[in-house]
């Protein structure tokens, strides 16, 4: 635990003062799968495996033999990184909601499109087997663990609650007030087993409604509630209750370029977005914000991503533009796989500049 307290600090140290610097080439080395990847939910199994939606080339596009809908996403694949191949893991017919943590696979899926009957599916790197959803199960989007019990998080009271690690507990974002922030309560957190919560230094109006588990510096990112797509502020939380800032706009102009998704690396800060035009890439990639500067690591657009168990790796969905993406479309619908593959950087491989 001492190690990761101290490598939050020295992830404070490299966000202080940003200074943008920018440039087409990657400075870390990128692998590409050449695999068709769809822009959906994707995840480390480990370090060396990333489970994700992908597009299988002569189904895309065909009609299913169950209601005749067109299909898209056909299943989940795993990528093994140090191979560089790609192999099926389980068949769909459209995206799932998929939850992978330290090595586990959960997700459920329709028995059949269209009707609410439900198979729960879960599995490791080895395989997954499904079972019927014969009561009701409620998951956790952290732990990605299944409670046949209705958790405190998931009580349906008005207040909006997201469920930490089941060790930590929760948080509550309060009761909706955004026609009146001034009435916002703070956020709270609830560890397990205690009835009175830890106040957290922000109110359910000034957070966003969602939050991200780091499992290389164990801390959950938070971003700041925003109505553009400047760069909001940015918490860490940490499992003893302590909340760290580590971004703050100060009206830099890199912080209103355009921003989409942050993301923690052992490296510092990731960032994606930016702003292109249909057929040119613009400022659109991926940005790591490292002892003070803004490099641009990759240029396109990089959604969805994920942040490996270590730190070290991202894993991303990529594409140049929206013309690239339309022609991979068009690609897939005559066979060939286009360009919209899944890409993997490994931020401590390279060098920088």
């Amino acid at each position: 635990m001492t190690h990761k307290f101290s490598l939050i600090f020295l992830l404070l140290f490299m966000l202080i003062s940003p200074q943008l610097v920018v440039g087409g080439e990657p400075r870390y080395p990128v692998l590409d799968s050449k695999f068709p990847a769809a822009e959906a939910k994707l995840g480390w199994i480990d370090n060396e495996h990333v489970i994700f939606h992908g597009y299988e080339i002569g189904k895309f596009g065909q009609k299913s033999a169950d209601d005749g809908h067109e299909l898209r996403e056909t299943g989940l694949f795993i990528w093994d990184i140090p191979q560089n191949k790609v192999m099926k893991y389980w068949s769909i017919d459209s995206q799932v909601g998929l939850c992978v943590f330290r090595g586990a696979v959960t997700f459920k899926q329709r028995v059949k499109p269209g009707h609410d009957i439900w198979n729960v599916v879960t599995g490791d790197l080895h395989g997954a087997q499904q079972r019927p959803e014969e009561k009701k199960l409620w998951l956790n989007g952290t732990s990605c663990r299944l409670h046949e019990e209705q958790p405190e998080w998931a009580v349906q009271d008005g207040h909006r609650r997201w469920g930490l690690l089941e060790d930590l507990g929760y948080l509550d974002f309060g009761l909706s007030s955004r026609a009146d922030p001034s009435k916002a309560s703070p956020v709270l957190l609830y560890p397990p087993d205690e009835k009175i919560p830890k106040q957290l230094p922000f109110t359910g109006e000034q957070v966003r409604l969602h939050v991200s588990y780091f499992e290389f510096a164990d801390v959950y990112l938070l971003e700041g509630h925003r109505e553009t797509t400047y760069a909001p502020v940015i918490w860490l939380l940490k499992p003893d209750g302590t909340v760290t800032k580590v971004l703050e706009p100060t009206g830099k102009q890199w912080e209103k370029m355009g921003w989409g998704h942050f993301y923690l690396t052992k490296k510092g800060l990731l960032l994606t977005g930016g702003r292109g035009d249909y057929a040119s890439v613009g400022t659109t990639g991926g940005y790591l914000l490292n002892e003070g500067n803004l490099t641009r690591i990759i240029a396109g657009f990089m959604r969805p991503a994920a942040v490996s168990p270590d730190g070290c790796k991202v894993a991303f969905v990529h594409v140049l533009h929206s013309q690239a993406g339309a022609d991979s479309f068009r690609a897939l619908q005559v066979g060939k796989p286009g360009t919209r593959t899944l890409k993997m950087i490994d931020l401590c491989a390279g060098k920088g500049e």
